[in-house]
């Protein structure tokens, strides 16, 4: 039978560390946690938890700090984890996705193992992205770049596919001081990242969209046209590479651009619906309404993309039927409008601009909102 490793990286985790353990009981064999300078309650943790514990300072180089830690595990194969994540038991009991696990392991010890991460945003969002996280403990592997770091085996990527195993990732919800510093943290480490390794591409799309999260619109549009122009037919970063350049020419103002560039990349990736949404956007944004209606209805009919790099469940479900509610009703189709915004309201209840819709449409038509 294969033993399985868990792999952690850790600092100042006490808050989260024992959701993340405890999601894996039944999964994994042995727990092994580097700590990089908690200053809580952090290592006291994880030895309760029974983990294998080592501390090792901080170098700013993440992709270090994940070696370190696999350094720790005696396990044949490897789970890594962050402490803000766990495994989503809501669909299978643990002894089932270790049998999944297992079963991957066992089929072609070559892959690497990727796992669908549900990341929850703020107001009750999510998105998905399908992400390396299990492969064989080997000699000739490792982690490369000082932040987003990748699993490589005898320097290159190995192949990969999908272990059927899911993770819930709660970090992206964290206070808004928080997000900030992390923020100002990812953008140092990426900027001496692609300073050391220009040519690649995968560090470029990261640090452009490091920048355009902050705010940093031209800065990141520059990054990300230097990402594109590193791309290759493989890398599904790709897409989404083209996506965030098309939101920083929004950003900019200039809409007939950024629309071109995402008409353009949705012949790449007409299946997308994260792709069509943007572009339906953008229609409204040069005043093509059609164009628009079109777009947000076969984004419903889609619904959110199952598979590839980060995806929004909004773009085919509730900001699609509520962006379409709102073109009904500045089009006079007050029915149409009501029961899109009743469908954004199943899909997400709390959602205030599909309630004021409702609202509104329960009266004499006022003057209607504009589009988000």
């Amino acid at each position: 039978m294969l033993k399985l490793s868990l792999c952690m990286i850790v600092r100042d985790e006490e808050a989260n560390l024992e959701r993340c353990v405890r999601s894996t009981q039944g999964v994994v064999d042995e727990v092994c946690v580097l700590d990089t300078g908690s200053q809580d309650r952090t290592l006291e943790l994880a030895q309760r938890l029974g983990a294998r514990v080592a501390r090792a300072e901080w170098s700013g180089d993440f992709a270090a700090a994940r070696n370190a830690s696999l350094a720790l595990a005696t396990g044949d194969w490897i789970l890594v984890l962050d402490a803000d994540e766990e495994l989503d038991l809501t669909e299978l009991a643990a002894e089932e996705l270790r049998a999944r696990l297992i079963a991957f392991a066992s089929g072609a010890p070559e892959r690497a193992g990727r796992v669908r991460v549900r990341n929850r945003l703020d107001a009750g969002d999510t998105s998905e992205a399908d992400i390396v996280r299990f492969f064989r403990r080997d000699s000739r592997g490792c982690f490369e770049g000082r932040i987003h770091e990748q699993w490589t085996l005898a320097g290159e990527l190995p192949p990969r596919a999908d272990t059927g195993i899911f993770l819930v990732h709660h970090g992206y919800a964290c206070l808004a001081l928080e997000r900030r510093g992390k923020l100002a943290r990812n953008l140092a480490l990426l900027a001496s990242e692609v300073e050391a390794r220009p040519e690649d591409g995968y560090a470029w799309y990261q640090y452009g969209r490091t920048l355009s999260a902050a705010g940093q619109s031209a800065d990141a549009l520059c990054a990300l046209e230097t990402a594109l122009g590193l791309a290759s037919d493989r890398d599904d970063w790709a897409i989404h590479a083209l996506e965030l350049g098309g939101l920083a020419l929004r950003a900019l103002g200039r809409f007939e651009q950024a629309r071109g560039l995402v008409e353009g990349a949705l012949e790449l990736a007409h299946e997308r619906t994260d792709t069509r949404f943007l572009a339906a956007l953008l229609a409204l944004d040069c005043g093509d309404v059609q164009a628009a209606e079109a777009g947000f209805r076969t984004c419903l009919a889609q619904g959110p993309a199952r598979a590839g790099v980060e995806r929004s469940a909004a773009a085919g479900g509730w900001a699609a039927a509520y962006n379409l509610a709102v073109i009904c009703e500045h089009t006079g189709r007050a029915e149409e409008a009501a029961a899109l915004y009743r469908s954004a309201l199943a899909q997400r209840p709390d959602e205030p601009l599909s309630a004021a819709g409702l609202e509104r449409l329960g009266g004499p038509l006022p003057r209607a909102p504009a589009i988000r």
